[in-house]
């Protein structure tokens, strides 16, 4: 059995990330402007349990659905909320809404605008760990549309052939904006692609299940931190959402597929272990669910206050030195 102190971390960061969305969710309807916003709603426990294993040294790239990954990498609330609203206190000043989020403090970068740079640029930090040589790794996260670009073939080639510390993690909620990736690949299983290369991979069939994600990433990192080279990890997850606030998802889904995923929501899955296998109390999980309102309630109000972005920042930071 995993650490229950572990697993009430994983707790906060789910529901943290999951009120998080919502929050947004209820921005949008009411008309507030907001960036580029993908909600991640049902998908939060990929990037709670697989963040939770890396280095403050290793450099992690998430996808634009990536709430939970920041969070649970200890980004800063007030600054990522302030980011989605485009506001001056942004970690990015406001310019870079959540497509284009990062922060170096953290080594994360969000690589959401375009989808075929979020293999890129982890294979130039790649490439230049292992000439370091001091165990440091890149993650490449990736949703299943882009594993149908060439970008991907080709990090996956130039991964294996430089054999290079990078983990590549899937995070496969079954649809690229409105098609079911099994139309677009013809495959059960994204993770074979990794066999073209020679690159060992599996997939996590339920990656709603946070501790089987924590579990499978813990022993994909240690291979390639070892040395190895290039991992590919799969997780199969299900937007609840559509592809955006614009589009509800229900048109393209299948009713009885949609039933079945929602019965395991990774809130849900969590919070039974919880308490059938380790005897939590309502009443704590319930104080942890109050203290992510409470944080929530101050980071909104401090975001909402802040004052938009200004112009001038625009054309600043675009290159290095300036």
């Amino acid at each position: 059995m995993a650490d229950l102190s572990l697993l009430l971390e994983f707790y906060e960061n789910l529901v943290k990330s999951r009120r998080f969305d919502e929050l947004l969710w209820d921005a949008y309807v009411n008309g507030k402007p907001l960036g580029m916003t993908h909600l991640g709603m049902g998908e939060e426990a990929v990037g709670t349990g697989s963040m939770k294993v890396f280095r403050d040294t290793d450099i992690v790239c998430p996808h634009h659905r990536a709430h939970p990954h920041l969070l649970m990498r200890g980004c800063d609330l007030k600054s990522m909320l302030s980011e989605t609203l485009l506001k001056a206190t942004g970690t990015c000043m406001g310019k870079a809404g959540e497509a284009h989020f990062m922060d170096v403090s953290k080594n994360c970068y969000v690589i959401g605008g375009t989808l075929g740079p979020c293999f890129t640029v982890p294979l130039g930090f790649a490439y230049n760990f292992k000439h370091e040589g001091k165990g440091n790794i890149a993650v490449a996260y990736t949703g299943d549309g882009c594993t149908q670009e060439g970008p991907f073939f080709e990090a996956l080639n130039y991964a294996k052939a430089f054999r290079l510390p990078v983990l590549f993690i899937i995070q496969n909620n079954h649809f690229a904006i409105s098609e079911d990736f099994r139309k677009m690949s013809g495959l059960q299983q994204l993770s074979q692609r990794g066999a073209g290369f020679g690159i060992p991979y599996e997939t996590v069939e339920n990656g709603n299940d946070v501790e089987l994600v924590y579990e499978a990433t813990k022993a994909a990192t240690a291979y390639v931190r070892e040395g190895h080279g290039p991992y590919l990890i799969e997780f199969k997850t299900w937007r609840k959402m559509g592809h955006a606030p614009n589009e509800s998802g229900t048109k393209y889904k299948d009713p009885e597929e949609q039933k079945m995923w929602l019965a395991k929501d990774p809130i849900d899955l969590l919070t039974k272990k919880l308490k059938e296998q380790y005897e939590v109390p309502e009443e704590q999980l319930q104080q942890i669910q109050e203290k992510v309102e409470a944080e929530l309630k101050e980071a909104w109000e401090y975001a909402e206050a802040a004052p938009y972005a200004d112009v001038s920042v625009a054309m600043q930071h675009i290159y290095a030195g300036c």
